[in-house]
């Protein structure tokens, strides 16, 4: 396990280095960065590049607790048993807006739509 660990900090450690330098090289052709920059420019661009892999891993993290979380849940109004379905909806997160996964239940008999309590989704 602890090998596995060490394994993966290692990928995202050179991830990092290879999203840095893309992110640069992208920043030297598309003209954002033209010659020596300010400082100030420089740490703008690495702070987009923070708020952008924030919001994957908003979205990644979402998505893991949708896929390990039951698949049925009772409607909070009846206590009728209803499947859940995974949906994707608007947030605007501290780093910008993204799409999170959540799931979404449909009682047929209330005919009303619930969200399972984060309790006990693992939020």
């Amino acid at each position: 396990m602890e090998r596995h660990s060490v394994e993966l900090q290692k990928k995202l450690a050179g991830l990092l280095i290879e999203a840095a330098q893309v992110s640069v090289d992208l920043d030297r052709l598309n003209g954002t960065i033209q010659g020596v920059p300010h400082y100030s420019v420089i740490e703008l661009r690495a702070h987009e590049l923070g708020r952008q892999l924030s919001r994957q891993i908003q979205q990644h993290h979402m998505a893991a607790v949708v896929n390990h979380h039951v698949g049925r849940a009772r409607c909070p109004a009846c206590g009728t048993e209803s499947t859940l379905e995974a949906v994707k909806r608007p947030v605007t997160s501290i780093d910008g807006p993204l799409k999170l996964q959540e799931l979404k239940g449909s009682c047929r008999k209330c005919r009303r739509s619930f969200f399972p309590s984060p309790g006990t989704a693992g939020l």
